[in-house]
């Protein structure tokens, strides 16, 4: 007869070590039938839960579980795989701490033995950490200002939705993986380096180059920080371009104040001398000096530019607007500055169009035409052509002065018009500033667009006459 050889039983010394083990276990060690009825619990029970073996003995696991987690206890009794589970024991005390539980079935897979321990401190403090990222999250989320978190390479690695309306983005994924050098002026690239190489809090102004290319001024932080890396940043980013605007506007009108209050004086001063040497010129004019007559000339065009710092001064109350038509208006500048424009080399193009008629006073728009058609030619110190083209666009004249010269850079062109600034080696930039003055008087606006070594077209727009 054959013999089978049967599995060794245990000795009594290692029942012995077994039994210490489980009676001084820190965690929790049970035996449990399939339905969760405890069979048996280690002392540590008490400690732990509050209760006695006796008051657990019999009972079912699922009474002391959460109700919330009551579906995943019953759950887990009933799978055929053996692993873990978390869930919340109610002790005695009626507070429920959070169990983490490993099973295992016995030789004979009537019962399901459990070690359980107590994670409620770990539990509580990833709680924490979620609710801490999910409340940054939001912040980030809904913030008014661009943020972000960028590497210390400059990599985006995160951006809210403010920030991608900043860079000018049609979605995250576009944004996400470029480089915060890929939004700045490769002349900045270096002072941008440092700060990113810093391992402290830096401030800095620059420019944004979004991706259509508009630039708005931004004021940025960068913070050190950790984010599932430890190299990187919280970048903050405020668009600043209309407070910047709204600077720059301030300080122009506070220059246009002091420039108008010392136009005013010095035209109060200059006006008392010209009387009297104008009332001698006229006794010596009918004493038949024949240099009389071109002394008149000479002090009425001194009156006439008197008046023109006067308009800087402030605003003409009383203006004699006549109906004008700008066709002959500028045929007559053209004539009289043509000689000029002979000599300079430069030839004036304009192809007159219909009539096109506005209110104004002729001799202060002549003056804007003629100081900026003066402007082109001396731009184009090789010779050139000057093309002056009209066209009415609704209820707009628009003349629009494009030459051929030496052009203004793209960082002046804002500038242009700001008293004491000026292109020009000895210019005042009062000229310009008239010229925009009296447009602005007469409800239009000039604008500037020039190119490096290709030219500048100035457009002027003023409001047509509605009897067209």
């Amino acid at each position: 007869m054959k013999s089978f050889s049967q599995p060794p039983f245990p000795d009594i010394q290692e029942i012995k070590t077994v039994g210490f083990a489980m009676a001084h276990s820190h965690d929790l060690i049970s035996s449990h039938l399939l339905n969760g009825t405890y069979t048996y619990v280690s002392p540590s029970c008490f400690s732990l839960l509050g209760y006695t073996q006796t008051e657990l003995a019999g009972r079912l696991l699922q009474e002391f579980c959460h109700p919330l987690d009551l579906e995943n206890l019953k759950n887990f009794f009933i799978s055929p795989l053996q692993g873990s589970l978390s869930f919340r024991f109610k002790r005695k005390e009626g507070d429920y701490i959070w169990m983490e539980s490993s099973a295992s079935k016995s030789f004979d897979e009537v019962e399901i033995i459990l070690i359980s321990r107590d994670i409620t401190r770990r539990v509580i403090k990833e709680e924490k950490i979620l609710a801490h990222q999910r409340r940054d999250r939001l912040f980030l989320k809904h913030s008014k200002d661009t943020m972000g978190i960028v590497t210390k390479g400059g990599i985006w690695t995160y951006i809210n939705d403010r920030g991608k309306k900043l860079l000018g983005g049609t979605s995250f994924e576009e944004i996400i993986g470029s480089s915060l050098y890929d939004y700045s002026d490769a002349y900045v690239h270096d002072k941008l380096k440092k700060h990113l190489d810093s391992t402290k809090c830096t401030d800095f102004e620059m420019n944004i180059i979004r991706k259509d290319k508009e630039i708005r001024k931004a004021e940025v932080q960068l913070i050190p920080t950790i984010f599932n890396n430890p190299n990187v940043f919280l970048i903050m980013i405020r668009d600043i371009t209309q407070h910047k605007k709204t600077e720059e506007q301030l300080e122009v009108a506070e220059k246009l104040s002091v420039i108008g209050q010392m136009a005013a004086g010095i035209a109060h001063e200059i006006r008392n001398p010209l009387t009297a040497i104008k009332g001698f010129t006229q006794l010596q004019k009918e004493s038949n000096d024949e240099y009389a007559e071109i002394i008149l000339d000479e002090l009425s065009r001194i009156e006439s530019i008197v008046s023109d710092l006067l308009v800087m001064a402030k605003p003409q109350e009383e203006s004699n607007f006549t109906r004008t038509n700008l066709v002959l208006l500028l045929k007559g500048i053209i004539t009289f500055i043509n000689p000029q424009a002979i000599l300079s080399n430069v030839v004036i193009d304009f192809e007159p169009s219909n009539p096109i008629y506005i209110d104004c006073e002729p001799d202060k728009i002549k003056q804007v035409f003629l100081n900026v058609i003066q402007n082109a030619i001396e731009s184009m110190k090789k010779g050139g052509i000057i093309k002056l083209i009209l066209t009415q666009e609704n209820d707009k004249a628009v003349i629009e002065i494009i030459d051929q010269g030496i052009g203004i850079p793209e960082d002046r062109i804002s500038k242009l018009g700001e008293p004491f600034y000026s292109t020009k080696e000895k210019g005042t930039g009062l000229g310009l500033m008239i010229c925009q003055k009296i447009i602005k008087n007469h409800g239009g606006s000039m604008e500037f667009n020039s190119k490096i070594d290709e030219g500048t077209t100035v457009k002027i727009t003023l409001p047509a006459s509605e009897e067209n």
